[in-house]
């Protein structure tokens, strides 16, 4: 069986951010290499649903003896807070058109997870804050912001949010998103933009958003006792 292809991000504190790079938003982070690459294989049936939502074939993997690391890059304190923080080679490769296709398709079936969770949630219970984290409202709001950074990745300048116009906005940046990746010039060698604390190409903005909303929709899922 084909190795699935995996990176690792290490952070200064030695906490490692393991990726899955050909199934983006399939990520988690551990105190070390092993206990990451567990964490990826326990996270696996929870990655199967979105991959099927993308239409994409998808085996859970039994072990981590399923991944094969293939890069591994150092991190910052971003990496060591559990998310992603810096571009991977793989980032800065050309994309195919079934690269920027594969991406729109897992990368809309990462956002449209998290707004399934999000709307199985009793409206009048969205904006409860739970003991510890972000009430279901707070964290849409803060997918939005993140969303607004991550557009500003690809060319446009960032926005705040209007709290007023949640739906609406998160409508458009999405869109705007999916947009930008498919007119990303196919074979070409992408050239990475910095803004925001962060260095960007197509590839990383794609990982990094569907990384964000899964996190936070199997946080809500782990809430809900599903």
């Amino acid at each position: 069986m084909e190795k699935i292809a995996v990176a690792l991000e290490i952070g200064p504190s030695r906490r490692v951010f393991a990726q899955a790079l050909d199934w983006i938003g399939w990520c988690r982070a551990a105190k070390d290499e092993e206990a990451t690459l567990h964490q990826l294989v326990i996270a696996g049936p929870r990655y199967a649903p979105v991959a099927a939502r993308a239409d994409l074939p998808f085996t859970i993997p039994a072990s981590f003896e399923a991944f094969e690391v293939v890069e591994r890059v150092p991190g910052n304190a971003t990496t060591d807070f559990g998310a992603p923080a810096v571009l991977l080679v793989a980032d800065q490769q050309p994309l195919s058109e079934s690269d920027i296709e594969r991406l729109t398709s897992l990368l809309t079936a990462c956002w449209s997870t998290f707004d399934d969770v999000f709307l199985s949630i009793p409206a009048e219970l969205r904006g409860k804050k739970p003991e510890r984290g972000r009430s279901p409202d707070a964290m849409r709001l803060h997918l939005l912001e993140a969303d607004l950074m991550h557009l500003s990745g690809l060319g446009p300048a960032y926005r705040k949010p209007d709290p007023t116009r949640i739906a609406e906005q998160e409508a458009e940046v999405r869109e705007h998103i999916l947009a930008a990746l498919r007119a990303a010039p196919a074979g070409e060698e992408p050239v990475p933009r910095r803004k925001s604390g962060f260095v960007w190409t197509p590839r990383f903005v794609a990982r990094r958003s569907a990384w964000h909303a899964l996190d936070h929709a199997w946080e809500l899922q782990g809430r809900l006792g599903k």
